[in-house]
């Protein structure tokens, strides 16, 4: 889920950059990682050799389970890695709408935590474990593809407020 959220999310930041170019004035890195569950394999890889200067990264958005939102409830785990984000979230989801829950800690056992050990302000996406979690019986029938584009353009809007602060 969180591969195909990405992908939209890619894909709209695309479109904005395209149609608005003098308005977005950062780059965005979008990154799919392999191996978090043996050890953030991927992403400590991605954060020790960098494709640009690593002062240039100076946030990240992971989308980690998000396929099954349920009763509307989406949890933000890393709020307290930047005095930013509260502020961002808060405004989005005004149109987005969510029931929220907000978790400071950016110890997080999933591949944000590269980059927080790195000092980068880290924003996961999530929508709760569940039974099927690396069964399986996690089918695709299963998935919430109406939420999951929610969650799509809810980050895409604090995508683009993090685009256009001037670099």
């Amino acid at each position: 889920s969180g591969v195909a959220v990405v992908l939209k999310l890619a894909e709209a930041l695309a479109k904005q950059k395209k149609e608005r170019p003098t308005e977005l004035a950062r780059g965005v890195v979008v990154g799919l990682w392999s191996g978090e569950e043996l050890g953030l394999v991927g992403s400590n890889f991605f954060v020790e050799n960098p494709p640009m200067p690593a002062n240039m990264l100076m946030a990240v958005m992971n989308f980690d389970m998000v396929g099954r939102l349920r009763e509307n409830h989406l949890i933000l785990q890393g709020v307290g890695s930047s005095s930013s984000w509260r502020s961002m979230i808060e405004k989005r989801n005004v149109a987005a709408g969510f029931n929220l829950t907000l978790q400071d800690d950016p110890y997080l056992p999933t591949d944000s935590m590269s980059f927080y050990l790195k000092k980068i302000p880290t924003l996961n996406f999530f929508t709760g474990s569940h039974e099927d979690y690396h069964r399986p019986s996690d089918d695709a029938d299963k998935l919430d593809f109406e939420g999951m584009g929610r969650i799509a353009k809810f980050a895409e809007g604090i995508a683009v407020d993090l685009l256009k602060v001037p670099a």
